[in-house]
């Protein structure tokens, strides 16, 4: 238990030393919080995730896991240990900054 902890934690480590994970509030860092209220709605051109989060098999992905196979969730062969990791880093920039409480 301890070594999967561990395992995961060496791992975001090494995701956010690579690919910048703080790149996108880099921009913002010097203000002191939002400059607002988020009043408009997130963009809709948001795009599904990346090759680097899921990747699509054309042949069988797994033991029995076909939509009409014993498993009906394939979907879950096609994910790794960094998916989790790599779609958080995806997402950051098209979420909606937290309001301030300092009103």
């Amino acid at each position: 238990m301890i070594r999967q902890i561990l395992l995961k934690n060496d791992i975001l480590v090494k995701l956010m030393a690579v690919r910048a994970y703080s790149a996108t509030s880099s921009s913002s860092a010097g203000s002191k919080g939002p400059s607002g209220p988020a009043t408009g709605a997130p963009p809709a051109d948001v795009p599904g995730l990346s090759t680097r989060c899921v990747t699509k098999k054309d042949g069988p992905v797994g033991p029995g896991a076909e939509r009409n196979g014993t498993y009906k969730v394939p979907e879950y062969f096609s994910y790794n240990q960094t998916s989790y990791f790599e779609a958080e880093i995806e997402m950051s920039k098209f979420r909606i900054p937290q309001p301030s409480a300092k009103n």
